[in-house]
């Protein structure tokens, strides 16, 4: 059997291969060149290199930093209390207190920094795994 209609959303085979207008443009090759030679030029390093290094107050990061290990610290005993049997779900309300109060305390240290500075990444990181554990419990995915 042979077909000779097109319905809609077909393609005619003599169309193929034969390119609609070709639009004039620079080339990949020229755009590549562009960017490459606008990346070694000394004055976009340095500029970048600045806005990379802006600098952030020194109690911010301290602040930073020590907020993102007692959160760990609290994610440990959390994890250390989920293992032992003793603990009720009422005994384990005050973990998710505290990692609920780092969380939001992680995320506004975070909105303070520039979105690529390296501890931002690291708080949004440990704010992510100190709300997910609060809810998980919440949630009751630990209770027996």
């Amino acid at each position: 059997m042979k077909i000779t209609a097109i319905t809609p959303g077909q393609q005619d085979v003599a169309s193929i291969g034969k390119g609609g207008p070709s639009v004039a443009g620079a080339s990949f090759q020229d755009i590549l060149a562009q960017e490459l030679a606008a990346a070694k030029s000394p004055a976009a390093t340095t500029i970048a290199a600045a806005s990379a290094t802006a600098p952030i107050a020194a109690a911010l990061r301290l602040e930073g930093i020590s907020l993102t290990e007692e959160t760990i610290n609290t994610l440990e005993k959390f994890s250390a209390a989920l293992g032992n049997p003793a603990f009720s779900a009422q005994d384990l309300e005050p973990f998710a207190d505290a990692l609920e109060n780092d969380t939001a305390a992680l995320v506004h240290l975070k909105n303070q920094l520039p979105g690529n500075h390296p501890l931002s990444a690291i708080l949004e990181r440990v704010a992510t795994a100190s709300y997910v554990e609060s809810a998980k419990l919440r949630r009751g995915d630990y209770h027996a």
